[in-house]
């Protein structure tokens, strides 16, 4: 290869092209292409190298101390830097198909380390900022208009600005004016406050106030604001880290310019989200609600372009899709059924982490002493309308039309019993389904009462524990790339990953009685119970995003394509970082299943 291939080459390997022209026409000065016949041996603990090696052509398979493979390498990876660092090497690397590689000579390496903090970073940090890295990198080249958009390139309201001393009357009467229900007060000092009308209610109205009061009397300081400079995104972050609905926009100088509605930043976001959202609340038949059910797709089509994370996307739509089992459970059922019974969702629809729909899994309970038959009827139409939605049906058939998922409270405490009693994988299935239940409609109180009665039957079950996490165990997750990249070439995702991820961490959910429903969020509560050590519940949040991301993407395709969707992707698709994302993300799945392994004793049962 000439200089420029090799440039080229190396420009396109990541972390190389943070590299300067200088360091970059050093490297290529101190890099030689070498050839190494199948099965030789280029690092082990007693063969310490003086390159660091970047293939060309063909594979190289790393293997533990017992000799299992760990990892491989093909075109364009590159090993191993830790043994050039540390100057040893516990692993051993072999060439597993004839090997056609650069090799950078050890002191140039190292050298490159210490003039570049970027390259040092990436060779240096651990697992979890490695994948983050290679993240950034990935997507950087597809920030969409969201992510890159201002403030001011979105609506702000022009702001009803009034003096701290101003008396609330004449300051409503300035807010109607201005057809705004926002009151920005300004103190002498420059500081900023807020008055809403949920305040005017609470503070005025409840409290029977004189409206002749001045208005700092009852507003909100401070106002949090963002500057009209600022990233879009980074005013999101505020509105839902602090819950509220609405921030002051200010100028260079500070001065407050108008207000940035929590609603306008939503449907930037999300694509007419809030449009959605208004549809499904103001639907009056169930065509209406249907219609607004089918424009959710192009929502997380949207989202998903625009690099979205997928946990942010699952969220939202996880809410819409809330909102419609609610409004649902209006428009079927008589006024005076609702409020005797607890329409659930479980499974990933529990989870809120089902995005595209696959299938559904729901289920009514019903207050004792209340005749489960009248109730029957309409379960089955709400199965017909969902479906018609565009819901598919339950392979297992657990949907609110079925008897065994429509019954009264007893009856659900009765199968609790069963479920922990009876060894069954069927009756461990059944009870992580139940488990990750969410209350949508109906009296949410029936639900909290059939969780407490739960939590208070597995009190040390710990042989039934060791079974329901054995799930964990069930399906294989690859070693290497050239495990699944067959002549089929097609890994199913769901079982490789995502699945052993979900049921280990809801094993200890389930052991630590925590309510929260969500993965992600349990994994966090598991961090801060101390359950989960801080390095791993990040490794298993950056594994879990990536995994769910590729899945995305390949439905999405799918879709796209007319096809049937399903969890698999298809690996001769990936990119060269995705690649590297997934197998990253392989490794920290196999290492928490043999974490959940280890806490649940698996092994020690049959």
């Amino acid at each position: 290869m000439s200089i420029q291939d090799q440039e080229a080459f190396l420009s396109n390997i990541h972390p190389f092209q943070v590299l300067t022209p200088g360091q970059m026409s050093l490297c290529i000065q101190h890099m030689d292409i070498a050839y190494y016949p199948k099965d030789t041996i280029l690092i082990s603990p007693e063969k310490i190298p003086n390159h660091f090696f970047i293939i060309i052509k063909g594979s190289v398979y790393e293997y533990s101390a017992d000799n299992v493979v760990v990892m491989d390498y093909e075109s364009e990876d590159s090993f191993d830097s830790n043994s050039l660092i540390y100057g040893k090497c516990s692993n051993t690397f072999r060439v597993n198909e004839e090997l056609i590689c650069y090799e950078i000579e050890k002191n140039t390496f190292l050298n490159l380390i210490e003039k570049n903090q970027q390259f040092k970073d990436y060779f240096l940090k651990d697992l979890v900022n490695k994948i983050q890295s290679l993240k950034d990198k990935e997507y950087t080249s597809q920030l969409s208009s969201f992510m890159i958009a201002k403030v001011e390139d979105t609506l702000i309201h022009e702001a009803c600005i009034v003096e701290e001393n101003t008396k609330l009357i004449d300051a409503i009467q300035k807010s109607m004016e201005y057809k705004t229900s926002t009151i920005i007060i300004k103190k002498a000092s420059g500081e900023y406050g807020i008055i809403t009308d949920s305040l005017l209610k609470v503070k005025v109205l409840l409290e029977g106030r004189d409206l002749d009061i001045p208005v700092e009397s009852i507003a909100i300081f401070p106002l949090l604001t963002v500057n009209n400079d600022d990233y879009l995104f980074e005013a999101l972050t505020i509105l839902i880290k602090k819950n509220i609905k609405r921030i002051g926009v200010t100028n260079s100088k500070g001065e407050m310019i108008g207000i940035l509605e929590q609603i306008d930043v939503l449907s930037h976001f999300a694509n007419h989200s809030y449009v959605v959202d208004s549809k499904i609340k103001k639907a009056k038949n169930v065509e209406d609600l249907k219609s607004a059910s089918k424009d959710l797709i192009n929502i997380i089509k949207s989202l998903h372009a625009k690099g979205v994370k997928v946990n942010h996307i699952s969220n939202l739509i996880g809410q819409l899709n809330t909102k419609v089992y609610q409004k649902l459970y209006n428009l079927v059922l008589p006024k005076e059924l609702r409020n005797d019974a607890c329409l659930i969702v479980m499974g990933s629809e529990g989870r809120n982490e089902q995005i595209i729909k696959t299938d559904q899994d729901n289920a009514l309970v019903v207050r004792d002493d209340v005749d489960v038959e009248q109730y029957r009827p309409y379960m089955q139409e709400i199965t017909k309308h969902l479906i018609d939605f565009g819901y598919p049906p339950c392979e297992g058939n657990i949907m609110v039309s079925n008897p065994f998922w429509c019954k009264n409270v007893k009856d659900y405490k009765a199968e609790t019993v069963r479920w922990i009693e009876a060894p069954d994988m069927q009756n461990y299935m059944d009870l992580a389904i139940f488990f990750d239940s969410f209350a949508v409609a109906g009296d949410k109180e029936l639900l909290i009462n059939l969780k407490d009665n739960l939590f208070n039957k597995l009190h040390d079950k710990d042989v039934f524990m060791a079974y329901f996490a054995r799930a964990t165990l069930a399906f294989d997750t690859p070693t290497t790339i050239s495990n699944f990249m067959t002549k089929t070439h097609f890994i199913d995702i769901k079982k490789a990953a995502v699945f052993p991820i979900v049921q280990g961490i809801r094993s200890l959910a389930l052991r630590e009685r925590i309510r929260e429903t969500t993965t992600v969020k349990r994994i966090k509560i598991l961090e801060e119970k101390k359950i989960l050590e801080k390095d791993k519940a990040a490794e298993l949040l950056e594994a879990f995003d990536v995994v769910n991301t590729l899945r995305l993407k390949s439905q999405l395709e799918d879709i796209q394509a007319g096809k049937k969707i399903n969890n698999e992707i298809d690996t001769h698709s990936l990119g060269k970082i995705e690649r590297d994302l997934l197998k990253d993300s392989f490794k920290i799945v196999i290492e928490f299943k043999k974490f959940i392994n280890y806490v649940f004793k698996i092994d020690k049962i049959s």
